[in-house]
């Protein structure tokens, strides 16, 4: 290849790669990573196409529920607090815009997962002596122990009488 051929090739890669670089960044169509601390929680996301892909947002959590639900309310704050505090410029350049629009986006589809967990509730006394009596009948049952027959039929008629007066 001669000097002249291999310049203009050189010249026409480097247009080439510049082009196709600015093309892509444009557009979006490489998948980007960002991690975002908002209120002392890290926030971390994916977005693609300029749009936040809402299985992405805060995936690294979904084993621990209760981590996973703060996590998405907070990441939810903050697009509706990036969409209205990124002031909206007439002559930003392409990349402002597209970003504001992403998380305005965000800000009006994206749905955390809210979940609150708590301790499991006390047992009625109906069910508590329901327990009892199977308990008791299960003890009684194969024995000729009058005792393990006594204490069955005990607490059994005392799940019965619940049981009546509740109905």
């Amino acid at each position: 290849m001669d000097p002249v051929s291999y310049l203009f090739s050189a010249y026409l890669n480097s247009f080439q790669t510049a082009t196709a670089n600015h093309l892509t960044e444009s557009i979006g169509t490489e998948i980007k990573a960002v991690v975002i601390e908002y209120e002392g929680t890290k926030i971390p996301f994916q977005y693609q196409m300029w749009r936040i892909r809402e299985p992405s947002v805060c995936a690294n959590l979904t084993q621990n529920t209760a981590d996973y639900s703060q996590c998405t309310v907070k990441a939810s704050e903050l697009f509706n607090k990036l969409c209205t505090e990124i002031p909206t410029k007439k002559n930003a350049d392409w990349k402002y815009s597209k970003t504001k629009n992403m998380y305005c986006n965000a800000a009006m589809t994206y749905q955390p997962m809210i979940a609150s967990i708590s301790s499991e509730s006390p047992e009625s006394e109906l069910l508590q002596a329901k327990k009892k009596c199977n308990a008791a009948t299960v003890e009684a049952m194969g024995s000729s122990d009058p005792a393990a027959i006594g204490r069955r039929d005990r607490t059994c008629q005392k799940y019965n009488e619940l049981k009546s007066t509740s109905l």
